[in-house]
């Protein structure tokens, strides 16, 4: 049985996860893919590069978006170990992505579950995408 392309994109994030553990870090691993291909991976490096703004989904969003030249990320899916938390929502938000696909719920920060639901509130600025699918994948 062949495996299904967000389960192969998961385990690339849950080793960039791996490794940022093991470098002290929360083990969390994001990839861009875009047309079936990553374009863009990254993994935690907050304590690293000492700032909260190093999550391994904004590092992700942001390498995607140097590799194609430009802010729009609407036909890209970001997969990621962890449901990203709101200021990872926000910047999602902002770059259009159409599809985010995580394993791990977020209990009080997720960008999808939290109170204020910045991933998936309609409640948003006129120039922001509609919400994105979120697609929940349990291990």
């Amino acid at each position: 049985m062949q495996e299904h392309p967000d389960e192969i994109f998961l385990a690339q994030c849950r080793l960039l996860g791996q490794q940022a553990a093991a470098c002290g870090e929360s083990p969390v691993g994001a990839v861009v893919v875009c047309n079936d291909e990553v374009i863009a991976a990254a993994a935690e490096a907050t304590k690293g590069q000492g700032t909260i703004t190093a999550h391994a989904e904004l590092l992700a969003l942001q390498a995607a978006r140097q590799h194609l030249g430009h802010p729009d990320l609407s036909g890209c899916t970001l997969y990621s170990t962890h449901e990203p938390c709101v200021m990872c929502a926000y910047a999602i938000r902002y770059y259009r992505i159409r599809r985010v696909v995580y394993s791990y719920p977020s209990a009080y920060w997720g960008g999808a579950t939290a109170i204020g639901p910045v991933l998936t509130t309609g409640q948003v600025p006129p120039q922001w995408a509609p919400p994105p699918e979120v697609v929940v994948v349990p291990l």
